[in-house]
């Protein structure tokens, strides 16, 4: 009996160690015997067709002289009553007055100081711009009745990424001695400059102060009496 059941076994042990086959892949890719062509994939293109070596003509003139009377310039005939222009240097030669006087009427008196058609010889010194010691344009002092006072010049110094800079700090009151005055400020890198900024800036911020009839304004003021 127990062989019985064992024969019976053998075949279905046998059975379940057959895997199931494989499918194959060969479909995916196609018959490598068979020649790829890509004109079924892409269309095909239509040059156009060059020339050949043998149709082109090149010729030359070997016979032709460019001094040849055949190839002359041949200006064209003048109109009638034609007057050719004299030249440049046919006229009488011009005198030293007569250059002079046509340079100032051109340009203006010239620097020599002697005007030939009697113009002012200082009407350009007004446009000839000052330069002070440093190189540059000075301001002229503005005179509008103001005196200028400098209360105090600093010098600040500014450290920077790229170092140190150097600047200058001037306070200016301003004033007329009728009860306008102002105090401005103003920073620049020269003294100078600084201290012309500062009187623009003051005359910005003038104030009336009220004076009294001997041009003082009144004020606080404090005493001690000993008895």
């Amino acid at each position: 009996m127990a062989i019985t059941s064992a024969a019976a076994a053998v075949p279905a042990l046998s059975s379940l160690s057959h895997r199931a086959p494989i499918p194959s892949i060969s479909f995916l890719f196609p018959d490598s015997t068979r020649p790829f062509s890509l004109s079924r994939s892409f269309r095909s293109f239509s040059l156009t067709p060059q020339a050949k070596a043998s149709d082109i003509e090149i010729s030359f003139s070997d016979d032709l002289n460019p001094e040849d009377e055949a190839v002359a310039f041949d200006p064209p005939t003048p109109p009638e009553g034609f007057i050719p222009p004299p030249a440049f240097d046919d006229g009488p030669e011009e005198t030293e007055d007569e250059v002079a006087a046509a340079y100032e009427e051109l340009y203006g008196p010239a620097y020599s100081g002697v005007s030939v058609l009697g113009n002012d010889v200082y009407v350009m010194d007004s446009k000839v711009k000052k330069t002070s010691a440093f190189g540059k344009v000075t301001k002229e002092k503005v005179r509008d009745g103001f005196e200028e006072r400098v209360v105090q010049v600093r010098r600040v110094t500014k450290v920077v990424k790229g170092g140190k800079q150097l600047h200058f700090r001037a306070i200016v009151v301003v004033g007329d001695k009728q009860g306008q005055v102002g105090v401005g400020v103003g920073k620049a890198k020269e003294v100078i400059a600084a201290v012309q900024k500062s009187a623009v800036n003051a005359r910005r911020n003038l104030i009336t102060i009220p004076m009294t009839k001997y041009l003082t304004f009144p004020h606080r003021s404090l005493s001690r009496t000993c008895i």
